[in-house]
């Protein structure tokens, strides 16, 4: 048996890889025999049919005004703080500061 294999190992090995490139071009290029689409569409689906769901909940929700003018309501507290407007800084943060002794890179051997 080991002879049969010794005498014939180019033309096992030739065999071999044209398995292995028929194998590869079937996977990598032969053209699907699966339909491109499977099933029929719909208007709207997956997340989108949540948001869709979602909006038209809150379009049906109804404030009653009269809560605003409940005591409870009106004792609540506002402990928000008002955004002040700070001044904007630099053009370009990595640009030497102004009047700062310029620095010379570090030199290396």
């Amino acid at each position: 048996m080991m002879d049969l294999i010794q005498k014939y190992q180019t033309g096992i090995a030739f065999v071999v890889v044209v398995i292995v490139l028929f194998g590869a071009y079937q996977f990598f290029f032969a053209p699907s025999t699966q339909p491109v689409l499977q099933g029929t569409p719909t208007a709207v689906s997956g997340p989108d049919q949540d948001l869709v769901a979602l909006l038209f909940e809150l379009k049906s929700i109804r404030l009653d005004p009269t809560f605003f003018s409940d005591p409870l309501f009106q004792s609540l507290t506002d402990y928000g703080k008002d955004l002040v407007a700070e001044p904007i800084g630099r053009v370009n943060p990595f640009a030497p500061l102004e009047g700062a002794p310029a620095v010379a890179p570090a030199r290396t051997r």
